[in-house]
């Protein structure tokens, strides 16, 4: 990828970088097809699941439009931190990021956020046929409702990249993607509330997800936007994200710093 150095650092330069990534991913998008094939096989079976043990009745449909929504939100924000980075440590190439006059962390989140504008393209898509099938069931709550989940969105890509990019660390001691990123997958599925309302879980599950950033990934924001969360309960949800988000930023800029120290390149 050949970007313009003449504006290293600048606001200019990210874009850049954004702009390039996202014709990079253009270029294969076929793997993001395949991508979202997989994980609607999968995902069919949760929906099978909760058909024959949801009553028939009325009370389905918000049951269904929650997970239809969360389905379109996890394809959306779905991006492979450890996987990516896990290659370039492997084949030496994060040398080459790591000595551009940029920062890595903003680097690499011109890259998710240019992934996460395109599989966002195919999760709207996700949400017309849902909408096709569910009807009002799928639409928000209410305009305050639709404005507040936007920016919770906004926010769960931020607790997502930074979750991520604090996994990813892993990567540099251990030199291999596959413990980092099963333990984040392991956590986003079981925490995230892609599989049911974080409302539906078991007391001590419940609690325990409440204690962890992942449901403001899924839950949060397909909450708000349905409703499930109302009145103050939004307001504690969104201070909530943004406080995750913030925090987990620190740390994950933080402990970068220290375990880029430690670094040994594999290939060249």
């Amino acid at each position: 990828m050949q970007l313009d150095r003449s504006g290293a650092g600048t606001p200019r330069a990210y874009l850049s970088v954004f702009t390039h990534s996202f014709t990079a991913v253009l270029a294969y998008s076929a793997a993001v097809w395949v991508n979202l094939l997989a994980m609607t096989v999968g995902f069919a079976f949760t929906l099978l699941v909760w058909r024959y043990a949801q009553p028939v009745g009325p009370a389905r449909a918000p049951l269904f439009a929650y997970l239809a929504l969360a389905f379109a939100a996890n394809f959306s924000l779905g991006v492979a931190f450890e996987r990516y980075i896990g290659e370039r440590i492997r084949e030496g190439l994060i040398a080459t990021d790591l000595i551009k006059p940029m920062d890595y962390t903003w680097f690499f989140f011109c890259q998710a956020a240019s992934d996460v504008a395109f599989q966002g393209i195919f999760g709207l898509a996700i949400l017309a046929v849902g909408g096709l099938l569910l009807g009002p069931a799928l639409l928000p709550a209410s305009g305050t409702a639709l404005a507040l989940s936007t920016i919770s969105f906004g926010l769960a890509f931020l607790v997502q990249f930074h979750l991520g990019f604090l996994f990813m660390q892993m990567i540099f001691a251990t030199h291999s993607n596959y413990g980092p990123f099963t333990l984040r997958m392991l956590m986003h599925l079981t925490f995230s509330g892609i599989f049911a309302p974080i409302d539906y879980f078991p007391g001590w599950l419940g609690t325990l997800a409440g204690c962890l950033p992942f449901r403001h990934v899924i839950y949060t924001p397909c909450a708000i936007y349905l409703g499930r969360l109302q009145g103050a309960q939004v307001g504690q949800a969104l201070l909530s994200q943004v406080l995750w988000a913030l925090g987990l930023m620190f740390v994950s800029r933080f402990s970068f710093n220290l375990i880029r120290r430690h670094l040994t390149i594999q290939g060249g």
